[in-house]
C-alpha cells in the first residue's frame, strides 16, 4: 500500500489549522501528504487531485452545513475506489459518529492527533476512534499547504490556535457539550477510558493549552515561509482564557518579535475592576496585539441570559470598551441576528425589534466610548444538538433535522418566527402565532439586508432609526442612504451585499486591521 494521504476540506479564507496539524502527523509516520480545498457545494472538484494523487487514505474534516454534501461525495468515492480507506473528523462527526460511519471507513471523534496516528499505524479496527489520550500539538505543516494555496500564503493575516477546549456553555456552541450527549455510541469500556482522558471538564472537546514556545515556534515558521504576513490572529474563542501566568510568560518572549496580532476574548477577562485584568490587558498590548473581538450576541439582557446562556450586563461593556479603548485597542463586537426569540420568561422584543435593539447596543456604546470598531453580524442557524437547537425544536422555531442548515453563519435563516412574544409555553402547534410564509420570507429579506449593513448603521448617530426606515420602506438601493465612502469599499460587488466570503473577508479585515 502506497502511503499517501489526502486531507480535504471545504474551502475557507482562513487556513485549514486542524488539517495543517493533522498533515504534520501524517508525515511524522512516514506518509506523503497533501492537503485539498474544496470550492464546490458537490466537491467534484477533488476528483482532479485524487486521481493524481492517488492517496490510499483520505481523511476529511466535516462541518455541520457541509455534511450532506461531503458525505454524498464520500460515497461516490467509495463505489469509484473500493479499496480507498476514509477518515472523518471534526465537529460533525463528533456529534453525529453513527451518522458519520454510514459513508466513512474511521471515524474519529474529539481531538484527532492521536486517533489519526493510530490509524497511520494500523493499531485500530475500523469503526468510531474514542480520543485515549493527549497529544501535544504538532507542529502546523504550512509550507505543504502554501504549495498549492498562494492566496492563503499571500494573505496578510495568518491564524493560529493556542488551544482546544472551552469551560464556558454558550447554548450555540457544541463546545458546551458534553461527553454524555453521545454515551449511546460507545461502548461502557470507551466511554470509561475517554471519561478519563476528558476529566475534569467532560466536554467533548479537551481543555489543551499550547506552551508559549510553541506559539512562538509557530509564529517564526509562519514568517519564514510567508515573509507577506502583517498580522496574526489569534482563533482561541477566549485567548488562552486569559491565564495570568501564561500571558507573562507570552509577554517577555513575544514582544520582541514586534510581531502585531488579534485576539479574542470574552467580556468578564477584560473587566478593568479586577485589577488581574488591567495587567493582562496591559500585558498583551505590550506585546502587540491591537485589536479584540468580543461578542455581544444580543442588546437585551433576558435574551442573552435565557436563549444563549450569556451572563453579562451592559454596564460591564460599556466599562470594558471604556478601558480598551483608553488603551488603545480596536475593537469589533459580534452579534446574532434571527435568533429564536418568544419565548422567554421575562417578556422581550422580538425579530426586527429585537434586530435593531442589538444594533442601537453597538450605536450606544460607540457614542460613550469610542468603540466598537467594527460591528460585525451574522445569522443565527440552529445546529442539532445543540442546547439552543433543542431549544428551537421545543418550542417550534425548527422543525427540520439540519439537512437544509446553512453552510456559513452569513446564510438565509432557516428558522420559523412568531409574531409575538408569547412565553414559555410557545410551542409549534399554537395557532395565528406564528407569521405567515410571505410574513416569514419578508423578514428573512430583512435579516440578510441588516446582516450587510451592520457595521455601516452602528457607525453613525441613530442609526438604528435609520435602519428601521430603510427597511420598512424596503429601500433596494445604497445609494439612497448615501453612504458614499462605504458603497466605494463595495462597488465592485453586487448592488445589495451579497459578498462571497472572501470578498466579506477582505472587507472586514481591510477596515479592521488597516491592511490591504
Amino acid at each position: 500500500m502506497e502511503k499517501r494521504v489526502l486531507l480535504a476540506a471545504a474551502y475557507s479564507v482562513i487556513e485549514p489549522l486542524g488539517i495543517l496539524h493533522l498533515s504534520s502527523v501524517a508525515k511524522e509516520e512516514g506518509w506523503e501528504v497533501k492537503i485539498a480545498l474544496s470550492k464546490k457545494r458537490d466537491f467534484s472538484d477533488l476528483d482532479g487531485i485524487l486521481e493524481e494523487f492517488k492517496p490510499s487514505i483520505f481523511g476529511v474534516t466535516v462541518y455541520t452545513g457541509t455534511h450532506k454534501q461531503f458525505f454524498l461525495y464520500c460515497k461516490k468515492l467509495k463505489e469509484k475506489y473500493k479499496d480507498l480507506i476514509i477518515v472523518v473528523g471534526g465537529p460533525h462527526a463528533t456529534y453525529f459518529p453513527e451518522e458519520s460511519l454510514q459513508y466513512a471507513d474511521y471515524v474519529v471523534i474529539s481531538e484527532g492527533f492521536n486517533s489519526f496516528r493510530k490509524i497511520l499505524k494500523g493499531e485500530v479496527k475500523p469503526g468510531i476512534i474514542h480520543l485515549t489520550k493527549l497529544e501535544k500539538f504538532p507542529v502546523a505543516d504550512r509550507e505543504t499547504f502554501y504549495q498549492d494555496y498562494l492566496e492563503h500564503k499571500k494573505s496578510p493575516i495568518k491564524s493560529i490556535i493556542t488551544q482546544t477546549g472551552c469551560p464556558y456553555n454558550c447554548t450555540y456552541c457544541y463546545n458546551s457539550s458534553s461527553l454524555e450527549d453521545i454515551r449511546y455510541c460507545l461502548s461502557p469500556s470507551q466511554h470509561a477510558e475517554m471519561g478519563q482522558t476528558l476529566y475534569p471538564l467532560g466536554k467533548l472537546f479537551p481543555r489543551s493549552i499550547r506552551s508559549v514556545d510553541e506559539i512562538i515556534k509557530e509564529v517564526a515558521d509562519i514568517l519564514r515561509v510567508s515573509p507577506e504576513t502583517k498580522m496574526i490572529y489569534f482563533q482561541d474563542d477566549i485567548f488562552v482564557n486569559m491565564d495570568y501566568e501564561w500571558i507573562k510568560e507570552f509577554h517577555k518572549k513575544f514582544t520582541p518579535l514586534c510581531q502585531p496580532f488579534h485576539a479574542q476574548i470574552r467580556w468578564e477577562f477584560a473587566d478593568p475592576n479586577n485589577p488581574k485584568n488591567k495587567e493582562k490587558l496591559e500585558l498583551i498590548r505590550e506585546a502587540g496585539c491591537t485589536g479584540l473581538t468580543i461578542a455581544i450576541e444580543s442588546g437585551d439582557n433576558t435574551i442573552r441570559k435565557e436563549v444563549l446562556n450569556r451572563h453579562m450586563d451592559e454596564d460591564l461593556m460599556f466599562r470594558v470598551l471604556k478601558f480598551l479603548n483608553e488603551l488603545g485597542f480596536k475593537v469589533r463586537t459580534e452579534q446574532m441576528l434571527g435568533l429564536p426569540l418568544g419565548a422567554t420568561t421575562e417578556k422581550t422584543p422580538i425579530n426586527l425589534d429585537a434586530d435593531l435593539k442589538t444594533l442601537e447596543l453597538n450605536i450606544r456604546l460607540k457614542e460613550k466610548t469610542g468603540l466598537p470598531t467594527f460591528a460585525w453580524a451574522s445569522i443565527f442557524a440552529p445546529y442539532k444538538k445543540t442546547k439552543i437547537g433543542d431549544y428551537c425544536l421545543k418550542h417550534g422555531f425548527y422543525s427540520e433535522n439540519n439537512q437544509d442548515i446553512p453552510t456559513t453563519f452569513f446564510e438565509r435563516s432557516i428558522l420559523n418566527f412568531p409574531r409575538e412574544w408569547v412565553g414559555p409555553l410557545l410551542s409549534h402547534e399554537m395557532k395565528n402565532v406564528w407569521m405567515s410564509e410571505n410574513e416569514q420570507e419578508e423578514y428573512k429579506d430583512k435579516l440578510q439586508l441588516l446582516r450587510d449593513l451592520f457595521n455601516y448603521f452602528a457607525s453613525i448617530s441613530k442609526g438604528h432609526k435609520l435602519a428601521k426606515e430603510f427597511l420598512e420602506e424596503e429601500i433596494k438601493s445604497y445609494q439612497k442612504l448615501n453612504v458614499f465612502d462605504y458603497r466605494k469599499r463595495l462597488s465592485s460587488l453586487e448592488s445589495h451585499g451579497r459578498l462571497s466570503i472572501m470578498e466579506r473577508r477582505h472587507l472586514y479585515d481591510s477596515v479592521l486591521y488597516e491592511v490591504e
